[in-house]
């Protein structure tokens, strides 16, 4: 089944925010309030996900389960200018699979989805089988969301 993605930009959740000036190393206060608020929501959104499906987070070739936390972390959703951003992937489905690569994960994977940070910090990318459950209820809760859509590539 063909996989598409939506890309959801910070500025969905930061409204008053020009999301382009996000770096977790700066302190300024209208900086740090918005990576909040953006920390809330993906706790509050992937804790959703988790509970309607009930899916794990796993990295894409660990057995090891990561937590939720790991994805709601500045290392992971906002670039920095010192350290630049590690792009990373995890996998979000029932039971754990072990992939070798993405282009595995794009021909094997047909339950879940993967989650993909933005090399510029500026939002993530949500990537799963076309018209799935989990695409439905993604499109319905993100529904007040200008959500970009988003060509997987296995790269």
């Amino acid at each position: 089944m063909k996989k598409v993605g939506i890309g959801i930009d910070y500025s969905n959740i930061c409204k008053d925010y020009n999301t382009s000036y996000l770096d977790r190393d700066n302190n300024d206060p209208a900086t740090t309030k918005c990576m909040r608020e953006v920390l809330a929501w993906t706790k509050k959104f992937l804790s959703a996900l988790l509970e309607k499906f009930d899916y794990t987070i796993h990295n894409l070739s660990s057995t090891i389960p990561v937590t939720i936390d790991n994805l709601a972390a500045k290392r992971f959703l906002f670039y920095s200018l010192e350290k630049e951003i590690t792009l990373q992937s995890y996998v979000i489905q029932k039971e754990y699979m072990e992939y070798e690569s993405l282009s595995s994960w794009e021909t094997q994977n047909n339950d879940g989805l993967l989650i993909q940070n933005d090399e510029d910090g500026e939002g993530m990318y949500l990537y799963f089988k076309e018209n799935s459950e989990v695409h439905q209820w993604i499109k319905d809760t993100l529904k007040t969301f200008s959500l970009d859509e988003v060509d997987f590539q296995a790269k």
